[in-house]
């Protein structure tokens, strides 16, 4: 076993990803389950930095959009903000758990395709709580943070700064 420890340095203001030719599979033994074993996660992001991202994004084995190595994802689609179910195989994060209280939000099924065709997306995880994503697969977005990305934003971290312990 190895542990590593180390400052956590701020993440950039807007996150560049990239999707990954590999699948999460939502109805695998360890859906859902966050485990040691991190392999398929490291290869994922050197994946990802390989092609300028600091993240990677996983489609699930029906083509649908499922999760990051360490975050949840969340889109704008028709002015609404939209997350994966976890039926999709993503882990239910804190973070997004808190989102989906405080923001709004609703969990929908997205083809992993239309993901390169939001008008906004942003990453929730523990370390960056709500992040812009400004590239994906170094296509820019429209706005990052675009109107819903930034009202998530303003909201969560009012929120958070409340309760200190949610």
């Amino acid at each position: 076993m190895s542990i590593i420890a180390a400052e956590q340095k701020p993440f950039p203001a807007t996150a560049s990803v990239a999707v990954v030719p590999w699948t999460r599979n939502e109805r695998g033994a360890i859906a859902g389950l966050k485990t040691t074993s991190y392999a398929e996660n490291a290869r994922a992001l050197a994946y990802a930095r390989a092609r300028g991202g600091g993240e990677a994004i996983f489609g699930n084995s029906v083509g649908d959009l499922c999760e990051g190595t360490g975050t949840n994802i969340f889109v704008v689609r028709g002015g609404r903000l939209v997350t994966p179910p976890l039926s999709s195989g993503c882990l239910a994060g804190v973070t997004r758990g808190l989102v989906l209280e405080w923001c709004g939000g609703e969990e929908e099924d997205v083809p992993l395709d239309e993901l390169h065709r939001v008008d906004e997306a942003f990453l929730a995880s523990t370390t960056r709580d709500v992040q812009p994503i400004g590239l994906i697969d170094g296509a820019a977005l429209p706005a990052a943070p675009g109107p819903v990305t930034a009202g998530a934003m303003e909201a969560f971290a009012k929120r958070a700064a409340e309760l200190m312990d949610p």
